[in-house]
């Protein structure tokens, strides 16, 4: 009995969290589709003009198209530098893993204005600044981690005898990691790349250290919050809710989709 009413306490109090967080959404999208240059709820006339506006105006698509080119380019570097990091760390047990492992996955614990402000001193004394490749590696910086912390825990989780009877039957390493591990490893890396993108895609503090004239989306709505309240912003935050959404149920499907085969597999052996 008292475990039937813990479970129906916990379920009821991770409702009203889910309720909680997802209140704004609310408000959030009636307002992006209000016709009225003045945000105001409810809506008196119903219209797509913001979103217009963010994929016709200048400055914000500008702005959208900036923040997908460097998400984009974070995930690669991160997937591949976390990759082989959480590879090194775990399979290889190369020394001190246990601190490399705490030292790659510092930048989440690290306050965010820290380490922006170690990278604007950094690549303002490089002169950087105000360049696609400073804004890169500094969202790099704090993406690489989240790769490295999942395909960590799916490392732990690989059965290592896999990759050892791979070997056995003569594959090379490099085989054995195209051929093995990362069939094993896909969802976990594609999770890790999705959590990359959006760590640099909804990024605003080191943006506003390092990216001087460059503006990507998120310091477009900053600017603009500033400076006047535009509806745009409204339908700009409905595309990176959508966003967000879209990404972590690929890569929930990515994830179920592996895991059931990996349950087929040993079924057909």
């Amino acid at each position: 009995m008292t475990s039937r009413v813990t479970r129906i306490g916990l379920a009821i109090w991770f409702g009203l969290v889910i309720v909680f967080l997802l209140f704004p959404l609310l408000f959030l999208g009636p307002l992006s589709l209000n016709a009225s240059e003045i945000l105001s709820f409810p809506p008196q006339q119903w219209s797509l003009r913001w979103y217009r506006a963010l994929f016709t105006d200048p400055s914000w698509s500008g702005a959208l198209w900036l923040s997908f080119k460097v998400a984009i380019l974070v995930t690669v570097i991160s997937v591949a530098v976390g990759t082989a990091a959480a590879l090194a760390i775990v399979r290889h047990r190369v020394r001190g893993s246990a601190w490399l492992y705490g030292l790659s996955i510092a930048p989440l614990i690290v306050p965010g204005i820290v380490i922006a402000l170690g990278m604007f001193m950094v690549f303002a004394r490089l002169k950087w600044l105000e360049s696609l490749p400073a804004l890169v590696l500094a969202h790099s910086v704090v993406a690489v981690p989240y790769v490295v912390v999942v395909v960590s825990a799916a490392l732990r989780n690989l059965d290592e005898t896999v990759e050892r009877a791979a070997r056995v039957l003569g594959a090379g390493p490099w085989q054995t990691f195209h051929l093995v591990t990362v069939p094993a490893l896909r969802s976990s890396i594609l999770a890790g790349g999705m959590f990359a993108f959006f760590a640099s895609f909804d990024d605003l503090i080191i943006t506003l250290f390092v990216s001087g004239a460059l503006e990507t989306l998120p310091l477009r709505i900053w600017n603009d919050l500033n400076l006047r309240l535009d509806p745009t912003v409204a339908a700009a935050a409905c595309v990176m809710v959508a966003m967000s959404m879209a990404g972590l149920g690929i890569a929930e499907f990515a994830r179920k989709a592996n895991l059931r085969r990996l349950q087929t597999e040993p079924d057909h052996g």
